[in-house]
Protein backbone atom coordinates (compact mmCIF):
# COMPACT_ATOMS: atom_id res chain seq x y z
CA UNK A 1 0.00 0.00 0.00
CA UNK A 2 1.44 3.73 -1.04
CA UNK A 3 2.02 5.93 2.05
CA UNK A 4 -0.64 8.33 2.94
CA UNK A 5 -0.01 12.24 2.88
CA UNK A 6 -1.09 13.75 5.88
CA UNK A 7 -1.54 16.92 3.98
CA UNK A 8 -4.36 15.66 1.91
CA UNK A 9 -6.02 12.92 4.05
CA UNK A 10 -7.11 9.54 2.08
CA UNK A 11 -4.82 10.40 -1.08
CA UNK A 12 -1.26 8.55 -1.71
CA UNK A 13 1.54 10.64 -1.69
CA UNK A 14 2.58 10.32 -4.95
CA UNK A 15 -1.20 11.62 -5.74
CA UNK A 16 -1.08 14.30 -8.40
CA UNK A 17 -1.19 17.81 -6.66
CA UNK A 18 -4.70 18.94 -6.84
CA UNK A 19 -4.72 22.67 -8.85
CA UNK A 20 -6.95 25.36 -7.16
CA UNK A 21 -7.96 28.74 -8.31
CA UNK A 22 -10.51 30.64 -7.67
CA UNK A 23 -11.77 33.74 -9.41
CA UNK A 24 -13.40 37.28 -8.33
CA UNK A 25 -14.81 39.76 -10.08
CA UNK A 26 -15.87 43.47 -9.62
CA UNK A 27 -16.81 46.25 -11.81
CA UNK A 28 -14.66 49.56 -10.69
CA UNK A 29 -16.64 52.12 -12.91
CA UNK A 30 -16.11 51.29 -16.55
CA UNK A 31 -13.61 48.74 -15.70
CA UNK A 32 -13.53 45.00 -14.74
CA UNK A 33 -11.28 43.33 -12.03
CA UNK A 34 -10.58 39.69 -12.13
CA UNK A 35 -8.64 38.75 -9.29
CA UNK A 36 -7.08 35.09 -9.91
CA UNK A 37 -6.34 33.57 -6.61
CA UNK A 38 -4.28 29.94 -6.31
CA UNK A 39 -3.02 28.12 -9.56
CA UNK A 40 -3.48 28.65 -13.02
CA UNK A 41 -2.43 25.78 -14.83
CA UNK A 42 -4.18 23.66 -17.46
CA UNK A 43 -6.79 22.50 -15.54
CA UNK A 44 -7.83 25.95 -14.00
CA UNK A 45 -7.06 28.41 -17.06
CA UNK A 46 -10.63 27.23 -18.96
CA UNK A 47 -11.91 29.14 -16.06
CA UNK A 48 -10.38 32.43 -16.29
CA UNK A 49 -10.69 32.13 -19.86
CA UNK A 50 -14.58 32.09 -19.54
CA UNK A 51 -14.78 34.48 -17.10
CA UNK A 52 -12.61 36.85 -19.54
CA UNK A 53 -14.36 36.23 -22.44
CA UNK A 54 -17.55 36.93 -19.95
CA UNK A 55 -16.24 39.76 -18.66
CA UNK A 56 -15.30 41.37 -22.27
CA UNK A 57 -19.12 40.73 -23.17
CA UNK A 58 -19.71 44.19 -21.06
CA UNK A 59 -17.56 45.72 -23.64
CA UNK A 60 -15.28 47.13 -20.55
CA UNK A 61 -12.83 50.44 -21.17
CA UNK A 62 -10.54 48.35 -19.40
CA UNK A 63 -10.01 44.92 -18.39
CA UNK A 64 -7.40 44.26 -15.20
CA UNK A 65 -6.05 40.74 -14.17
CA UNK A 66 -5.02 40.56 -11.43
CA UNK A 67 -2.58 37.57 -10.75
CA UNK A 68 -0.92 38.83 -7.75
CA UNK A 69 -2.09 35.91 -5.58
CA UNK A 70 -1.79 33.08 -7.72
CA UNK A 71 0.97 30.51 -6.29
CA UNK A 72 2.01 28.38 -9.58
CA UNK A 73 1.27 29.84 -13.08
CA UNK A 74 2.42 27.15 -15.86
CA UNK A 75 2.34 27.52 -19.81
CA UNK A 76 -0.99 27.39 -20.15
CA UNK A 77 -1.55 30.23 -17.97
CA UNK A 78 0.87 32.06 -19.71
CA UNK A 79 -0.78 31.16 -23.21
CA UNK A 80 -4.14 32.06 -21.95
CA UNK A 81 -2.26 35.73 -21.28
CA UNK A 82 -1.15 36.01 -24.71
CA UNK A 83 -4.22 35.11 -26.52
CA UNK A 84 -6.13 37.63 -23.73
CA UNK A 85 -3.68 40.74 -25.05
CA UNK A 86 -4.90 39.54 -28.52
CA UNK A 87 -8.49 39.59 -27.92
CA UNK A 88 -9.34 42.05 -25.68
CA UNK A 89 -9.40 45.07 -27.93
CA UNK A 90 -11.10 47.76 -27.91
CA UNK A 91 -10.65 46.49 -24.27
CA UNK A 92 -7.15 47.87 -22.43
CA UNK A 93 -5.49 44.76 -20.93
CA UNK A 94 -3.96 45.43 -17.51
CA UNK A 95 -2.39 42.96 -15.59
CA UNK A 96 -1.20 43.10 -12.05
CA UNK A 97 1.70 40.80 -11.25
CA UNK A 98 3.60 39.14 -7.99
CA UNK A 99 6.98 37.92 -7.74
CA UNK A 100 5.85 34.67 -9.45
CA UNK A 101 4.22 35.81 -12.13
CA UNK A 102 6.19 38.80 -12.86
CA UNK A 103 9.49 36.47 -12.73
CA UNK A 104 7.95 33.96 -15.65
CA UNK A 105 6.77 36.96 -17.65
CA UNK A 106 10.05 38.31 -17.68
CA UNK A 107 11.45 35.26 -19.01
CA UNK A 108 8.87 34.50 -21.47
CA UNK A 109 9.39 38.22 -23.16
CA UNK A 110 5.61 38.42 -22.79
CA UNK A 111 6.47 41.59 -19.95
CA UNK A 112 7.28 43.51 -22.51
CA UNK A 113 3.86 42.67 -24.64
CA UNK A 114 1.49 43.25 -21.59
CA UNK A 115 1.10 46.74 -19.47
CA UNK A 116 1.94 44.72 -15.85
CA UNK A 117 1.51 46.43 -12.96
CA UNK A 118 2.61 45.45 -9.59
CA UNK A 119 -0.85 46.73 -7.69
CA UNK A 120 -4.41 46.99 -8.31
CA UNK A 121 -4.52 50.43 -7.68
CA UNK A 122 -1.63 51.83 -10.06
CA UNK A 123 -3.54 49.19 -12.77
CA UNK A 124 -6.57 51.13 -11.82
CA UNK A 125 -5.18 54.64 -12.50
CA UNK A 126 -3.25 53.65 -15.53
Amino acid sequence: MAPRDRSRPGLPADAAPVRTMTVSAEHHGRDVVLTATGELDQSTSPKLSRLIRLALVDQPRRLVLDLSQLRFINSSGLGLLASTHRETAPAQLRVVAGTVVRRLLSVTDLLDMLTVHTSLEEALAS
